[in-house]
């Protein structure tokens, strides 16, 4: 049994339960048809000998039989005397039973391998005494269940037969998404192609919710195999350049031809490269402890506007050197539960950025305000502006847009932004207008 399928299962149950119902209500029918069948036979047999008894008549001792009926609706009539010889009908029709005449009594008499109904009923027509005996083959009634009892043993089987057949239709049309499911995981599973996908049907049942399902999987983990094949990608693309430098820094320093001037220019070199790959690092073991849920931010309430202003001021010297104008405005009394290296690095970035990608004498504005249960944070720049098709990707780690004003950026600041912006329960978004500049704007909500 285990090792039939769940839809030879089902129908074999299925077809199993029909035919258990079918026999159960063939056989109720049959023994409630022959209980109802008796009772009216045995109704029958006495109306007959009642009414017979009514219309019995005596005159000078002899019967008047001339208007009496002595067969009524499959009922034969005898009339006798009280010593138990026949009167009537003075033809023998071959259909007396040898049983002794009781009163009121109805039994079962076989005789010549028939089986009959008997009822006796003694009566007085004056002062003659007499009996009336009625007859009824109840061989002929077994005799028309047995045919109803093999009709339906006849008809069983092509029963069965058509409601296995429509079982094993349903069954397998309902197991077909399943099946459909099984081959599409196969074929993902042995071409690890994610951008499969499990065929749905037009329905709403648990199977086309599942389907539903296990379609969202596959998007999640497509969208997560990409975005990991994408981000082995960008690394190795980051670190290839400042490794080659330091190589070949390496090579020259060792050389002969270098001197101590050049050797001392070499180690720099090496030494800035090192820092660089050095951030990336630790931004990449930072996003990546995120990513998997082992990071836990330190804690502690904050006023926003402070600790914000301090890191304006420490940025203001670097948008001096840039040739821009930075601006702050910050709501004081807004505290927040939060980690303070996480949101320094958060407007750091922002401000990296608007400083990046600004234009000559251009200028930053930061804000800061209560908007509800919102703190919201805005850092507007007069730079070069973001595509609308780049709006989404910005988001993403390694990206870059302007790659030629990129200078030494990992791509990892926003991404870095918008992280810090989640773990904060929070979100960061843009608004850019190519040409004219950005605003960027995080929500974060507030803790008492």
């Amino acid at each position: 049994m285990k090792k039939l399928s769940i839809k030879a299962r089902v129908t074999l149950w299925y077809t199993s339960f029909m035919v258990a119902v079918l026999l159960a209500t063939a056989g109720l029918l049959f023994l409630t048809t022959r209980s109802l069948s008796r009772q009216q036979l045995n109704q029958q047999l006495v109306n007959a000998v009642t009414d017979l008894v009514g219309d019995v008549h005596f005159r000078y001792g002899e019967l008047e039989s001339s208007k009496l009926d002595f067969y009524q609706g499959g009922v034969s009539l005898f009339v006798y005397d009280v010593q138990g010889y026949l009167v009537a009908p003075k033809v023998n029709l071959g259909v007396q039973v040898d049983a002794l005449l009781e009163d009121q009594t109805i039994k079962t008499v076989e005789q010549n391998g028939e089986k009959w109904l008997v009822y006796d009923l003694y009566a007085m027509d004056g002062s003659t005494g007499f009996w009336v005996r009625g007859l009824c083959s109840l061989t002929e009634a077994t005799r028309t269940s047995s045919l109803l009892w093999l009709l339906v043993l006849l008809v069983l089987p092509g029963v069965a037969l058509a409601a296995a057949l429509g079982g094993w239709r349903i069954t397998r049309r309902a197991f077909l998404p399943v099946e459909q499911m099984a081959t599409t995981a196969d074929a993902i599973s042995s071409g690890s192609d994610l951008s499969q996908r499990v065929p749905l049907s037009g329905g709403e049942d648990e199977l086309y919710r599942l389907g539903a399902t296990l379609n969202r999987m596959l998007s999640r983990l497509q969208r997560s195999f990409d975005a990991e094949r994408r981000f082995t990608s960008d690394v190795s693309h980051e670190l290839r350049t400042p490794l080659a430098v330091i190589r070949s820094q390496c090579e020259f320093a060792l050389s002969p031809q270098a001197n101590c001037k050049d050797q001392l220019e070499a180690l720099e070199s090496v030494s800035h490269q090192c820092g660089y790959m050095s951030a990336i690092v630790s931004q990449l073991l930072l996003l990546a402890r995120g990513d998997n849920g082992t990071f836990q931010p330190r804690l502690e309430r904050l006023e926003l506007g402070e600790l914000w202003e301090a890191v304006c001021m420490d940025m203001e010297d670097q948008a001096q050197k840039a040739g821009l104008t930075l601006r702050w405005q910050l709501e004081p009394g807004i505290f927040l539960t939060g980690d303070e290296t996480l949101l320094i690095r958060l407007l750091t970035n922002l401000l990296t950025n608007a400083i990046r990608y600004n234009r000559p004498q251009g200028q930053i504005d930061v804000s800061l305000s209560r908007q509800g249960q919102q703190a919201v944070l805005e850092v507007k720049d007069t730079g070069i502006g973001i595509p609308p098709e780049q709006t989404d990707q910005i988001w993403e780690r390694f990206f870059r847009g302007d790659k030629s004003r990129s200078g030494e950026s990992s791509g990892l600041g926003l991404s870095m932004v918008q992280w810090i912006a989640q773990v904060h329960k929070g979100k960061a978004s843009v608004q850019s207008t190519p040409g004219l500049g950005s605003i960027f704007t995080v929500r974060l909500p507030l803790t008492e």
